[in-house]
């Protein structure tokens, strides 16, 4: 019999390296990157690592690059494993509180911009992102940006938390020079009810009970080339508080990653774990059929 040729899948799984949710906001450790190199046993895969710069990070710290600085040598070793890094960057008042007004957006993108000397890959605190925003990080030298979340829009609690990818759809585009490669969403209306979104995004550390309900949407309900999914450093430690630590582990992790393989497998997908540099020459690539 033929053997039947598979279609390609890249996935690409993005980490926000935030800091230690048990210890935050009276103090902002981060014992979650400290463990970054255990991910490294994991095979095959390229992570894309987020890095944090700007203003809360400096109010903290007493600079902006902290996060990059004080571990370095992490970085270097992300490099050397294929694997990338990117800026992830929260637009934060001195009370811990989203401020998206136009003089903190430009203020947080020069601090976190010179701090990481003009990185061109972001990925936004709570996804955030608008037209004046987007327009600025271009302007400081962004030329990707992974932060789309098709069709969710929460108006934001307790300060934080707003943003609003409601006329996005799951497919690469360019906004205002910026590449835009979004994360996979799916409808549940029982953590649509839970999150106040329509659609709801799972990281990957979160319990295979729900995180396997996203994969199977994707598989059922989408023919697209690639997903992308993320989640935060805090989570393969569970350095997390309340309900949190029984949801996210380094243990629900890997078994995600196995069943996303699985999935693959028996759809026919050939699967190959990418970081979003990569995705991204990949699904901008006008000589790719998968050109958007």
């Amino acid at each position: 019999m033929p053997v039947t040729q598979k279609n390609k899948l890249y996935v690409a799984i993005g980490i926000d390296c935030d800091p230690d949710r048990d210890t935050y906001p009276e103090k902002m450790t981060f014992r979650g990157i400290e463990n970054i190199p255990k991910l490294f046993d994991l095979p095959d895969i390229k992570w894309t690592f987020n890095i944090r710069a700007d203003s809360e990070v400096r109010d903290y710290h007493g600079s902006a690059h902290y996060c990059y600085q004080q571990y370095r040598e992490i970085w270097e070793t992300v490099l050397r494993h294929g694997s990338a890094w990117a800026w992830h960057l929260h637009y934060y008042d001195n009370h811990n509180r989203q401020d998206i007004s136009e003089t903190n957006i430009v203020e947080n993108i020069r601090l976190g911009s010179e701090a990481l000397n003009h990185p061109d890959l972001v990925h936004m605190g709570w996804t955030f992102q608008n037209e004046f925003s987007i327009r600025r990080l271009y302007e400081a030298g962004v030329r990707v940006d992974y932060s789309p979340l098709p069709k969710m829009k929460f108006d934001g609690r307790r300060g934080t938390d707003m943003y609003d990818w409601g006329n996005v759809s799951y497919e690469p585009y360019i906004w205002h020079g910026v590449k835009m490669i979004p994360a996979y969403t799916f409808k549940s209306r029982l953590l649509a009810h839970r999150f106040g979104t329509e659609r709801v995004m799972l990281t990957t550390c979160t319990t295979p009970l729900l995180f396997k309900m996203l994969v199977r949407d994707f598989f059922k309900n989408s023919h697209a080339q690639f997903f992308v999914n993320y989640f935060h450093i805090d989570e393969i430690i569970s350095a997390l508080r309340d309900w949190r630590r029984k949801l996210y582990s380094f243990d629900n992790l890997k078994k995600n990653i196995e069943y996303i393989k699985i999935m693959a497998d028996r759809n026919n997908r050939e699967i190959e774990f990418v970081n979003i540099r990569q995705l991204a020459g990949i699904l901008f690539d006008e000589n790719n059929p998968g050109h958007q």
